[in-house]
């Protein structure tokens, strides 16, 4: 089986577009394995700012608790103290 120039030539060009799609593949797989550690990184902010959320809500939460507390307390001794000045008079 001989083999001539035309068949070296086709083959040598099947060989050139199997590199570019080996190389565009190379390409993709840097770039996923690029993203990938983009996400990773960006998922990692996220659970923080999560935390922090959290916390500050967690403490928002006490703080208007206290208010509300500090309110009725308030009301409490308006309350008396109108009842004592009445009860004075």
């Amino acid at each position: 089986m001989e083999f001539g120039i035309e068949d070296f030539r086709r083959l040598e060009s099947k060989v050139d577009k199997l590199a570019d799609a080996v190389q565009r593949l190379v390409l993709i797989e840097e770039r996923q394995s690029t993203m990938g550690e983009r996400i990773v990184i960006v998922e990692e902010r996220v659970r923080n700012n999560e935390d922090a959320i959290h916390r500050v809500s967690a403490k928002l939460e006490k703080w208007v608790n206290r208010w509300i507390g500090v309110c009725g307390v308030i009301a409490i001794l308006y309350s008396a103290f109108e009842v004592i000045q009445k009860v004075l008079k």
